[in-house]
C-alpha cells in the first residue's frame, strides 16, 4: 500500500486541473459554518470561485486558483495569505490552498481544507493505480498493472477481438493493457516487468512489441513505449462499424 510522502507535486503539477463538483462538501458546508467563514483563506476562495467557474459536459465545476491566479482579486490584507511558512518561498503555480512547514528539517506539504479538499484530490492517486508524481516506478509493478486491467479491460478485449487470430504473441495485449492512457513508458523497465513476471524470454517480449508495432498498436521511439490508447480503439471500432455498414 503507498504511502504519501507530502513533497506537494500533485498539488503544483496538477494545478488548473484542481476543481470542485457543484455538491462536493466544501461547497455545500460554507453557507451554513461560521467556522469556515472565518478562514481567510476559504472566504477568499468563495469570494472569487464564480471567476474560475466552468460548465464541462453540462455540469458546474469550481477549479482552484494557483497562488498566481489570486493575485488580481486579493485585497492588501489578503496577500499576507500567500506568504508560505519556510522561508516565505513563493511558488505561483501551486494550488492556492497548498502550505508548506519544515520538519525533521524537511520541506513538507499540507493542504489548507484537507478535510473538505475536492474529490479528485482525495482519489488521488487510486485513480492513478497508485502511481503519483513523486513515485513513477510503482508503474512497474503488478498493482498497477491490475489496475489496468480493471480500469481499461474492456478496450483490450475488442483489440483481441479484432487482432486476435493475426498475432503470434498474445502477450502483446497484456503489453497494450499495461501501457495504455498513460503516455510514455521505459522499454528496458516494461521489458524487465514482464520477464519477471510473465515468465517470459528476452527475445519473445522483444518480438512480441515487434508485431505489435506493426499493426499501430504499440509504438517505439528510442527507449520509450506507448500504445493506442481507449479513445483510439473507440475510433477503430466505428471505422469498422462504417466499413461493413454494420
Amino acid at each position: 500500500m503507498w504511502t504519501c510522502d507530502r513533497c506537494g507535486k500533485c498539488c503544483i503539477e496538477f494545478t488548473h486541473q484542481i476543481r470542485f463538483q457543484k455538491n462536493e462538501p466544501l461547497l455545500k458546508l460554507f453557507d451554513k459554518s461560521p467556522e469556515l467563514q472565518q478562514n481567510e483563506l476559504i472566504s477568499l476562495f468563495f469570494r472569487i470561485k464564480d471567476k474560475f467557474k466552468k460548465n464541462i459536459d453540462g455540469k458546474e465545476q469550481f477549479f482552484v486558483p494557483t497562488k498566481s491566479d489570486l493575485v488580481p482579486y486579493l485585497n492588501q490584507n489578503e496577500k499576507k495569505l500567500l506568504i508560505n511558512s519556510n522561508n516565505n518561498d513563493f511558488n505561483g503555480d501551486e494550488c492556492m490552498f497548498l502550505t508548506w512547514k519544515i520538519e525533521d528539517n524537511q520541506k513538507i506539504s499540507f493542504c489548507e481544507i484537507h478535510d473538505l479538499n475536492p474529490k479528485m484530490c482525495k482519489d488521488y492517486p487510486a485513480s492513478k493505480g497508485g502511481v503519483c508524481l513523486n513515485h513513477p516506478e510503482r508503474y512497474y509493478t503488478m498493482d498497477f498493472f491490475n489496475y489496468q486491467k480493471r480500469k481499461i479491460g474492456f478496450a483490450i478485449n475488442v483489440l483481441r477481438k479484432i487482432y486476435g487470430e493475426k498475432v503470434n504473441y498474445d502477450i502483446g495485449f497484456d503489453i497494450i493493457c499495461f501501457l495504455m492512457d498513460f503516455g510514455k513508458f521505459t522499454y528496458t523497465k516494461v521489458r524487465d516487468f514482464f520477464l519477471q513476471n510473465f515468465n517470459l524470454a528476452a527475445s519473445e517480449f522483444d518480438k512480441a512489441v515487434q508485431e505489435f508495432i506493426k499493426l499501430s498498436l504499440i509504438i517505439r521511439i528510442n527507449d520509450k513505449l506507448e500504445s493506442i490508447s481507449v479513445k483510439e480503439v473507440d475510433r477503430l471500432v466505428d471505422d469498422i462499424i462504417e466499413k461493413y455498414n454494420l
